[in-house]
């Protein structure tokens, strides 16, 4: 799981019986492993739901889950550690909403403390959804749980770099996106039209 952008996915919620419940409770914490590589400064998946005895001596990948759902996937070097050396921290952790939609994605390093991705200085995510469970805003916010920043220069100009919206809005219309990048203090930056959610300044569609 490599993408730096993480679009929300849709799970059908299920009622369950008592009985189910209890039945589900018992398998709360499912773990599966992927063996992973690095590569050209990122890493790559080699074998998915590999067996726990092919992890020894192989950088992996270990998912648990609950109720099928990932809580969490954490990063491990050839020793078996923890590491935060393939790219991005070494444990992504999720947090889901009564709909069982993603509702906080965040880093933490090897050593449990809050880790920021490393090209667009990020440790959480935070996705609203509308009632039709469409992502319609994500909030981007730092280590210390603050919004990220615009980069400006002196002069007070956006600065001329990539970089990542703390703020960005999504507006369905027909089959396509109306996407709004809005800074800290939830001026609009920038407004472009796509076929699906995207990063504006990053990878966005036509201008409008």
């Amino acid at each position: 799981m490599n993408s730096r952008f993480f679009l929300s996915f849709l799970i059908i919620v299920t009622t369950f019986s008592c009985s189910n419940k209890e039945e589900l409770d018992n398998k709360i914490n499912e773990v599966q492993f992927n063996l992973i590589q690095p590569q050209n400064g990122i890493y790559v998946i080699l074998k998915r739901n590999a067996l726990k005895d092919e992890i020894n001596d192989n950088y992996y990948e270990k998912i648990t889950l609950q109720n099928n759902l990932p809580i969490k996937i954490e990063r491990f070097d050839k020793q078996g550690k923890l590491t935060d050396e393939l790219s991005t921290p070494a444990v992504t952790a999720f947090e889901y909403n009564s709909n069982n939609n993603v509702k906080y994605l965040r880093y933490f390093d090897k050593n449990g403390n809050n880790a920021q991705d490393e090209l667009f200085g990020y440790w959480s995510i935070e996705y609203i959804y509308d009632e039709l469970n469409r992502v319609r805003m994500e909030i981007y916010r730092d280590s210390e749980n603050k919004f990220l920043r615009v980069p400006r220069d002196d002069s007070g100009n956006i600065a001329k770099i990539n970089f990542l919206s703390p703020v960005l809005t999504y507006e369905y219309i027909n089959d396509k996106i109306k996407i709004k990048a809005l800074d800290q203090n939830f001026n609009l930056l920038k407004e472009v039209l796509g076929d699906k959610p995207c990063v504006p300044f990053i990878d966005c569609g036509e201008a409008e």
